[in-house]
């Protein structure tokens, strides 16, 4: 598998393969998905609209689909800069960005004027922004906005972004100079936005791309210890290691987390743990632990700090999990939480065929009935 990007003194190069799937928003209805030639006439007719090309400096009024398909065939083939189409119930309805300019990364964003008001602008640019930190190796994104477009500027704000700066820019559809506010997101301010839970011996966080060649020497060529059976049974491999954490940047949170286990003594990395969306207020936990750890209760620490947050992020009523038939060490853990046997039957991991396991269930209320331990620290950001 060809490297997902590369950073060097020039800038990062994306691959096209980081959108070879699509990126997921809080919305069911709205996903980021790498744009073809064949969008050209949506995106001629959503940037024909003088009220969205004013708000863009370098989109000419009046723009046509020749001046769509000249993009197609030439600046779409940038290699330094990641694009993606923001699709509404599958209709391409704009598109986010990140070019380089003057030696930073810049975002820009557009949405066709049918689509305003309804808070898929925000949905859609964080979504993009989160992939684009967790995928690649970026420093810092930053971003323009025009004086007198202020949602703009209240959308970065909300997803981090500070101003630092005020600059003058040409606007080719208002054939005029105009004054634009300059503002940044550091990877460390957005690092400190990201969901983050935090028990007595263990940090929980997202994974990002920096941490692919640590998950894959983790579980090394022994059997992974301490793994529900919705969970693939190996990462071990630089290939794995990296899909793994491909998904969890495009699944829409907190409907979904995936989190990295560190002891906070050593920072080092001892497994995962997560949940998906099932159905309508039931998410499945998943989990493992690494071989070197077990025995020491940071399953069972890390899995009732997971369940707590999944009542309070993920507005899930019950949990599910699920358990080889023949994995004692995972069904006490479980047991422990507070689950509860449901049946038995097959399960398929996120890798493999299905797999024979028990299965388990946990409501809201029934957790916080017993709940006797002391809650872990929770952050998620309230952009």
């Amino acid at each position: 598998m060809p490297p997902q990007h590369d950073v060097s003194s020039s800038g990062p190069s994306f691959a096209p393969s980081l959108f070879a799937e699509d990126c997921l928003t809080a919305s069911p209805a709205v996903r980021l998905r790498r744009l073809a030639p064949a969008d050209a006439p949506a995106i001629a007719e959503g940037l024909s609209d003088f009220e969205v090309a004013r708000n863009l400096g370098r989109v000419p009024h009046p723009y046509t689909l020749a001046d769509a398909e000249a993009w197609f065939a030439g600046p779409a083939q940038d290699p330094d800069a990641l694009r993606a189409g923001l699709s509404v119930n599958g209709a391409l309805a704009g598109m986010v960005s990140l070019d380089p300019v003057g030696g930073a990364m810049q975002l820009g964003y557009w949405l066709a004027k049918p689509f305003w008001g309804r808070g898929i602008a925000t949905q859609a640019v964080g979504a993009f922004v989160d992939f684009a930190f967790a995928a690649t190796r970026l420093g810092a994104v930053e971003a323009l906005h025009m004086v007198d477009n202020p949602a703009s500027g209240r959308l970065l704000r909300r997803l981090g972004f500070a101003p630092c700066g005020v600059t003058r820019e040409r606007s080719l559809a208002r054939r005029a100079t105009v004054e634009h506010t300059l503002s940044r997101l550091t990877r460390a301010d957005w690092t400190a936005r990201q969901p983050a839970i935090e028990t007595a011996r263990l940090s929980l966080r997202t994974p990002t791309t920096a941490d692919v060649e640590e998950t894959a020497r983790l579980p090394a060529d022994r059997p992974v210890g301490l793994a529900t059976a919705q969970t693939a049974a190996m990462i071990g491999q630089l290939d794995e290691a990296r899909a793994f954490i491909l998904r969890a940047a495009r699944e829409p949170r907190p409907a979904n987390l995936r989190l990295l286990m560190r002891l906070k003594e050593t920072g080092a990395l001892v497994g995962t743990i997560g949940w998906r969306a099932a159905e309508p207020g039931v998410v499945d936990l998943g989990f493992w632990l690494g071989v070197d750890h077990r025995g020491r209760g940071l399953m069972t620490e890390a899995a009732r700090a997971a369940i707590e947050a999944a009542f309070r992020w993920g507005a899930a009523d019950a949990v599910r999990t699920s358990c080889r038939a023949t994995d004692w060490a995972t069904r006490q853990v479980i047991i422990r939480c507070g689950f509860q046997w449901e049946g038995s039957g097959l399960v398929r991991p996120t890798s493999g065929g299905p797999v024979a396991a028990d299965q388990f269930r946990l409501d809201r209320d029934t957790f916080l009935s017993f709940r006797e331990w002391t809650p872990a620290a929770f952050h998620l950001s309230a952009g």
